[in-house]
């Protein structure tokens, strides 16, 4: 049994966590703690599976010492999240982490660290099967296709932009040959913006529920190849997110996964 504590617990995806160790995941990992902004809240009554007699700590310091996690699981936001990272640090936890939105020479100091201590880490924009299996496609189809586009949608509460999710796919699209494009914006930022060479388009919309969309365009000569991935509720990242727990406590020490296919094909 791996005990979780949950940082972000009242969040869409910290309450669909709840839920699955309350159902389908309770035989192999309970919750033992959590944290977010409703300081003293009763976490099963945040998530809707009824009391748990488990408290929403003070602090995310006072949380960690006080419940003895195995692992964190730590979706909360890009703007807290080193502040978060740095305690899990010091504390010398196993995390699985899903707020991005940080660079990766943001990251490269808590990788180190991670090496050095010989933690296992997991930090990954998305935990969705759809968008591992259309990363894996990008790559294959981008020795082929010159030109690619991403527009990512979410919300207009969303707070960064691009998403995490938006920055790793335009990651995979970036190795191979660019398509030239000719065309000059005569207003900025009309082209939208560019990560590894990728064009990228952020669309914020009052679309309703935790929506998110992605929608990668590959062409060439005379073909054009459209994917469109859209979740609409939280549920559909607790695959990915349990799995990548489950491998992370498989996994040998000094590990820092930052992507669900490295976590797949370990």
């Amino acid at each position: 049994m791996i005990k979780i504590f949950l940082a972000g617990a009242s969040g869409n995806v910290g309450k669909a966590i709840i839920r699955a160790i309350q159902t389908t995941e309770k035989d192999s990992f309970s919750l033992v703690g959590g944290w977010c902004k409703e300081q003293d809240e009763d976490l099963g009554i945040l998530a809707g599976v009824g009391p748990l007699g488990i408290k929403v700590s003070e602090s995310l310091e006072e949380g960690l010492v006080n419940s003895k996690p195995d692992m964190v699981i730590d979706f909360t936001s890009t703007v807290i999240l080193e502040d978060n990272m740095k305690l899990y640090l010091k504390h010398g936890l196993d995390a699985v982490i899903g707020t991005t939105g940080l660079t990766e020479e943001q990251l490269e100091p808590y990788k180190n660290e991670v090496v050095k201590k010989g933690l296992r880490w997991a930090v990954i924009p998305n935990y969705g099967l759809g968008i591992y299996l259309v990363t894996k496609f990008i790559k294959e189809a981008r020795k082929f296709f010159p030109f690619v586009s991403i527009i990512d949608k979410h919300t207009n509460k969303m707070a960064n932009a691009p998403s995490g999710t938006a920055a790793a796919l335009a990651k995979a699209a970036s190795e191979g040959k660019m398509g030239e494009i000719e065309s000059k914006e005569t207003y900025p930022g009309v082209l939208g913006g560019k990560i590894e060479g990728v064009q990228v388009l952020s669309q914020r919309l009052p679309w309703p529920g935790p929506y998110s969309g992605h929608e990668i365009t590959l062409a060439r000569k005379d073909e054009i190849i459209k994917i469109s991935v859209e979740d609409y509720t939280s549920d559909i990242y607790m695959d990915g997110v349990f799995l990548t727990a489950r491998r992370i406590k498989e996994s040998p020490r000094g590990v820092f996964y930052r992507s669900l296919e490295e976590v797949m094909e370990k």
